[in-house]
């Protein structure tokens, strides 16, 4: 695998980079019902300075999201992308409704035609383009009876040139396969990494989609840096009480998934790889329609995202070992609880 390697975007002609760029964290703080939904504060300029040098390292996939920020995130991106946007592909998403002002996210949900619409002008607004590269859905959850609609309204913005593609962040199995059946559509997010493996891989290759893979260093915990004692602040997402928050709980790091990378670390990091490396080099193992987006804050860790292109995916055999480890892992916790 090489520094500029890219993979189509499902059976579109878009092209995206092997490695993404996850902008949540650029967004800077904000909340979801009165709760920290953000990475805590995030110096704009070095947001700006991050996007730009993933672009001359290669990475020119960007994903972000209507509510990152309630809307700071596709404005610090679109000032990023300036003079630019000819070299990028953008992803943004839609569908929770969100106030500007309050930076407040809300749970309830709004997928009419009508509102389709309006979040995707905002959007192009904001990021400063005429056109969305892949436009998905970001609840992951939507009624069957409502998702028709859905569909005509984003197969109508591809006739005006609104979007290019479309897709969902989901991990629903089986709406994803309905949605698969009756629509274009190019690709699926969902949560992936080395601690968390998901079937949605497997759906992805079925139907020929790209699997977009968010949280792929599970919310940091991959990174390394944090021990039993690791305390995060209150105003960061991985210090706040939402229930999805799997690798961290009262802001500090979940145990049983420290002891889990304790037991990974020598595998991931052979080869001269980081922790990080390791990480995205494991998804990419994973599946070869495989798309990680880690987020990105500083130009650093896009420095150190971008050059795991250089060590290409893990082995079968080293993938057989993680599996193995984490198994025996896995059994011995039974046992013991």
């Amino acid at each position: 695998m090489t520094m500029m390697e890219k993979k189509k975007l499902g059976q579109t002609d878009i092209e995206v980079s092997a490695v993404g760029f996850g902008c949540w964290p650029i967004g800077g703080q904000f909340l979801l019902d009165g709760h920290p939904d953000g990475y805590g504060e995030a110096d704009d300029s070095v947001s700006i300075r991050a996007i730009q040098r993933a672009l001359e390292l290669g990475i020119q996939f960007f994903d972000t999201a209507d509510v990152y920020g309630t809307g700071h995130s596709e404005e610090v991106l679109g000032r990023a992308l300036k003079g630019r946007r000819h070299e990028a592909v953008i992803a943004t998403k839609f569908g929770f409704t969100y106030d500007e002002a309050t930076r407040n996210v809300y749970s309830k949900i709004d997928v009419s035609p009508d509102y389709i619409v309006r979040a995707c002008e905002r959007s192009l607004r904001r990021l400063g383009t005429d056109y969305i590269d892949l436009y998905q859905i970001h609840p992951g959850s939507v009624p069957d009876d409502r998702i028709d609609p859905v569909i005509h309204t984003l197969e109508r913005l591809k006739e005006k040139g609104w979007i290019r593609a479309y897709g969902w962040s989901t991990e629903d199995l089986e709406a994803a396969e309905k949605f698969a059946a009756r629509s274009s559509v190019a690709a699926f997010q969902h949560p992936l990494n080395v601690l968390a493996d998901s079937p949605m891989v497997e759906l992805c290759e079925r139907h020929g989609l790209t699997s977009i893979n968010n949280m792929p260093l599970a919310m940091g915990l991959l990174s390394g840096k944090f021990n039993r004692a690791s305390r995060l602040a209150a105003d960061d997402v991985r210090g706040s009480v939402h229930a999805w928050v799997r690798y961290f709980k009262d802001g500090r790091p979940v145990p049983e998934y420290l002891d889990a990378l304790d037991a990974i670390r020598d595998v991931l990091t052979s080869g001269g790889r980081t922790l990080v490396q390791g990480a995205l080099c494991w998804i990419w193992g994973r599946g070869a329609n495989t798309v990680p987006i880690p987020g990105i804050k500083n130009p650093a860790q896009a420095e150190e995202a971008a050059r795991a292109m250089e060590f290409g995916p893990l082995t079968p055999e080293q993938m057989a070992e993680i599996d193995r480890i984490l198994r025996n892992l896995n059994e011995e916790m039974s046992r013991a609880g």
